[in-house]
């Protein structure tokens, strides 16, 4: 009987662009982390920006694993590293769209205002669900292992060759149909929210990266359906590498790039502000520095007259700032004086209503 031997310079590829990968979601956490307060973090709830970025990085050690030759610990291990990962990375996509769509609803009277704590209270429920049935599918697998079931498979084909694989089970399906619903939940929050005015199209984003995984996971989930083969380890690794980087890492692209690129419109929006401001207090210090005299127009050069325009234009506009600002109902007196642009309603408690 012969056994089909592994090409290791592919392997050896692949499982250094899958560290790689690795290595840069770890330093993606770090610059989440530091650049928190900026304000394309800060206005996307950062914590569950990392959320997403740790569920990435548990669903590459997934892919780690397909590295290795099968055995039972392997077999049992690969689950859990998948679906606590998927429940991290896509719940915490889920969670973000549902305060999108909580926020802008527009049927109700009240406006509730959803706190990032109780996200991540939701998003560790979520995980604590996950762990209760993994650790029930695990009990289970065992029970039958000691009574002489093999989790383990190898399988001789007709090239003669022998296969070792993990040995698929009904319980793969139960979790395949618990990762749909989880994407048709995002799916349904996306859609709900589509006419909601989000900065930095961030809901639009978040809804292609669950598209993006639902279409990718479901072809690979068809095929390996449909065509139950016995596929060689390195095959096995190969299409583990290829769905991880067209599902996790691919969505991860597609959230963060348009981050940076809106971030660096900000700093230079910022930046021509800065020079602007600057030039109107220069202008403003030219002003109180001036010694005003009658001077006869007709003695007065043309750059000594533009000059004076100049000066009357910034004093007709502080002029006009502060009377559009003095005594007007429709600005807040909070600090900033501005107001969420997304406030429809009152931020009043539900019951308040009755209760007066």
């Amino acid at each position: 009987m012969k056994i089909q031997k592994s090409d290791s310079m592919i392997r050896t590829s692949l499982l250094t662009v899958q560290m790689i990968i690795i290595a840069f979601n770890l330093v993606l956490i770090a610059v989440v982390i530091n650049k928190r307060k900026c304000k394309t973090i800060s206005m996307s709830m950062w914590t569950l920006m990392v959320a997403m970025i740790i569920g990435s990085i548990i669903l590459d050690m997934e892919v780690l694993l397909q590295y290795f030759t099968p055995t039972l610990p392997l077999c049992l291990l690969g689950p859990w590293f998948r679906e606590l990962g998927f429940v991290i990375f896509y719940g915490a996509i889920d969670l973000k769209l549902y305060r999108i769509l909580m926020q802008f609803r527009t049927r109700k009277a009240h406006c509730w205002t959803i706190t990032d704590k109780d996200l991540l209270k939701y998003l560790l429920f979520g995980v604590v669900v996950v762990i209760v049935y993994l650790t029930a599918w695990t009990a289970v697998s065992l029970n039958f292992f000691n009574e002489g079931w093999m989790l383990v498979n190898h399988v001789k084909v007709e090239d003669g060759f022998l296969y070792t694989m993990c040995k698929p089970q009904w319980w793969n399906h139960v979790t395949e149909f618990g990762e749909l619903l989880i994407l048709t939940v995002g799916l349904y929050y996306g859609n709900s929210a589509r006419n909601a005015r989000v900065q930095f199209e961030e809901r639009r984003f978040l809804f292609y990266a669950i598209i993006a995984e639902l279409t990718f996971s479901t072809l690979h989930n068809t095929i390996r359906t449909v065509y139950p083969i016995p596929f060689h380890q390195d095959v096995t690794f190969i299409a583990a590498f290829t769905r991880s980087l067209l599902t996790n890492t691919l969505a991860l692209v597609i959230i963060f790039a348009p981050k940076i690129w809106y971030q660096k419109k900000v700093n230079a929006e910022l930046k021509h502000s800065a020079i602007n401001q600057e030039l109107s207090e220069s202008l403003k210090a030219d002003m109180v520095d001036k010694d005003f005299r009658e001077m006869n127009i007709s003695e007065m050069t043309s750059d000594e007259i533009r000059e004076e325009l100049s000066r009357v234009y910034v004093q007709m506009g502080i002029l006009r700032d502060k009377t559009v600002c003095k005594k007007n109902p429709h600005i807040s007196k909070r600090k900033g004086g501005k107001k969420l642009p997304h406030r429809r309603f009152s931020l009043q408690k539900k019951g308040s209503r009755d209760k007066v």
